[in-house]
């Protein structure tokens, strides 16, 4: 009986000694379904591949525009303050230097 056994067995083996199964990753991934986490952590290992020269040339680009386009706006408030400091003068009394028109404002409120 054992010999009979041991034939067939052979035999089977000689039959399909051609015969390979490819589709171990298909069958585990049916008869065993990756959990949520596993999919989260697939997912969070995953490795990104950026390339480097349209990369920084996309930053050059947006930094020449931000550059090119940004101008700052002068207010007519900064504007009237640019222009009142250029017509300011500076007086010297009593050793410390004022503004005159600073100066002059002190003087009225101090003589009413």
């Amino acid at each position: 009986m054992d010999n009979e056994r041991e034939t067939l067995r052979q035999r089977l083996e000689e039959e399909l000694a051609h015969v390979t199964f490819s589709g171990h990753e298909r069958v585990l991934k049916q008869t065993h379904p990756p959990t949520v986490r596993a999919r989260l952590s697939a997912l969070w290992n995953k490795e990104l591949d950026i390339p480097l020269k349209p990369l920084s040339a996309a930053a050059a680009v947006l930094a020449t525009g931000i550059l090119l386009f940004y101008t700052p706006q002068i207010t007519t408030k900064q504007q009237q303050s640019v222009e009142l400091q250029e017509r300011r003068e500076l007086i010297e009394t009593g050793g410390n230097t004022y503004w005159k028109d600073l100066y002059e404002q002190a003087v009225k409120q101090h003589e009413h």
